[in-house]
């Protein structure tokens, strides 16, 4: 096939992949863009509520920081949680004016503000995959690199993100240009300090792609000689800028230099210590924590904490330090508790491998209808507690069950190519993505090694196809 006629079909491809993006979060504007009371009588919008609402919230907060002239580094909240996608919010609300709320009073979601933001953020998805398509267009076979485009533009797990207001799509967005730019076999010192100023993004945007950077370099220094090295300085210098501007801005507004999250300190204490430590150990770890509340002479509601769940005291505590200078001892705790995690988890190292190894199922199986539940139910607990989420499992499993037997076809095929270096590259990249958050358990965390098992994908279905072309031809 003529290169004309291949870069015609997956223009195509990206192209209807894009008109059915928009059509698709139109439908979701049209029918989801509403607001509903809920059995407390509080307002709560169906697309933008709980994770999204905390980040929509706070980029309506920044927006309207800065139209009072209040200095950059005096905006936002403590450094809890993702430090990008609010600002990239507010940055939307200031280019186009508009407000989150219908009044700042009430908290009444505003309807009809946000549909550009989701047309922007298709468009940059779509984007994102015409350019990775130029620079592995003389790299990776045409067909493979046919069907893996296709796998990207329309495989439903990674689909429906485009069309509501999860971080998740601008994400991908950023994992597939930093992808293009590592494959692409250009290795100019401004490319290399473009890419580490992508994979900064790629950190602030979420948090599991902080560390993403070290396989990247790795994966550079396995396959060039020492001479390379020098490249990795103009990667570092494109990384630090932003990182160390982020940090800049957290110890202008709080006194600390902080440049992962707070959220990252308390998750193992929420998620792992509650389910591998028993009632006995659970209650002589809270003990030993109020001796040091008493210790650290902190201000708070004792009674109310008491009677909270023992797995959110690390949110509770890493949530609101950092409010101001002043609260340093809630950062105190904050720390704690990371480091008080770590110690329990290596002192029950058989209950954390099973838990780890129970949560890693759980977090494999695709889930091609999480926005579709998101919609349906005002919160995940209900979803996970109800009929629906059983009933979804066998066609889950089915499906996911299918698409690795794909990707494993695909992944035999490279091998038997001798595409080492690809295969080295999508392998690292993936088990480092499903280890820094497989301990979770949540599968919409894995949602992105699905960008680069889909190039397995492509070599996967096109080899099953010859194998099909072949049958049929033996038969006639």
């Amino acid at each position: 096939m003529k290169l004309k006629n291949i870069t015609n079909s997956c223009s195509i491809i990206i192209i209807v992949a894009l008109l059915a993006s928009l059509i698709y979060a139109n439908f979701n504007i049209k029918n989801f863009d509403r607001n509903v009371f809920t059995e407390n009588g509080q307002s709560t919008h169906l697309m933008i509520k709980n994770d999204a609402l905390r980040y929509f919230s706070h980029g309506n907060e920044i927006k309207d920081q800065l139209k009072e002239n209040i200095n950059y580094f005096e905006t936002g909240r403590n450094n809890f949680t993702k430090y990008l996608y609010p600002r990239i919010i507010a940055l939307y609300y200031l280019i186009f004016n508009y407000d989150l709320y219908e009044n700042s009073e009430d908290k009444v979601v505003k309807i009809g503000a946000h549909k550009n933001f989701l047309v922007l953020q298709i468009l940059l998805y779509y984007l994102s995959l015409t350019f990775l398509f130029f620079q592995l267009k003389k790299i990776i076979e045409y067909k493979c690199l046919f069907f893996s485009l296709f796998f990207l533009c329309l495989e439903p797990t990674i689909f429906q993100y485009h069309g509501t207001f999860w971080s998740e799509s601008i994400f991908f967005s950023l994992q597939i240009i930093i992808m293009a730019l590592v494959l692409n076999n250009n290795f100019s010192n401004i490319r290399f300090f473009i890419l580490g100023i992508i994979l900064s993004l790629l950190a602030l945007q979420r948090t599991n792609g902080f560390y993403y950077l070290i396989p990247v370099i790795l994966y550079f220094c396995f396959y060039k000689d020492f001479r390379f090295l020098k490249k990795i300085f103009f990667l570092l210098l494109g990384f630090s800028i932003l990182i160390l501007f982020v940090g800049y801005h957290n110890y202008k507004k709080s006194g600390e230099f902080l440049i992962t999250p707070l959220e990252t300190k308390s998750v193992l204490h929420a998620y792992v210590i509650p389910n591998i430590l028993s009632e006995e150990e659970k209650d002589f770890e809270k003990k030993q924590f109020f001796k040091m509340i008493e210790k650290e002479n902190i201000t708070i509601d004792l009674d109310k904490l008491k009677n909270s769940n023992y797995a959110r005291y690390s949110f509770m505590f890493c949530e609101n330090a950092n409010e101001g200078k002043e609260n340093f001892g809630y950062l105190k705790i904050c720390k704690y508790f990371h480091e008080r995690s770590k110690e329990l988890i290596f002192s029950n190292p058989v209950e954390f491998i099973k838990y780890v190894a129970k949560k890693s199922l759980s977090f494999i199986l695709l889930n091609p209808l999480h926005i579709y539940s998101d919609h349906k139910f005002l919160s995940g607990e209900k979803y996970y507690e109800s009929d629906l989420h059983k009933k979804f499992i066998p066609y889950r499993i089915i499906y996911s069950l299918l698409i690795y037997f794909i990707c494993c076809v695909g992944l035999i095929e490279l091998y038997k190519k001798k595409e080492y270096k690809l295969i080295l590259y999508l392998l690292v990249s993936s088990i480092y993505f499903f280890g820094i958050l497989s301990w979770h358990g949540n599968n919409r965390y894995f949602t992105p090694v699905l960008i680069y098992i889909s190039l397995f994908f492509g070599y996967g279905i096109n080899y099953l196809l010859s194998i099909y072309k072949k049958i049929n031809f033996n038969k006639k």
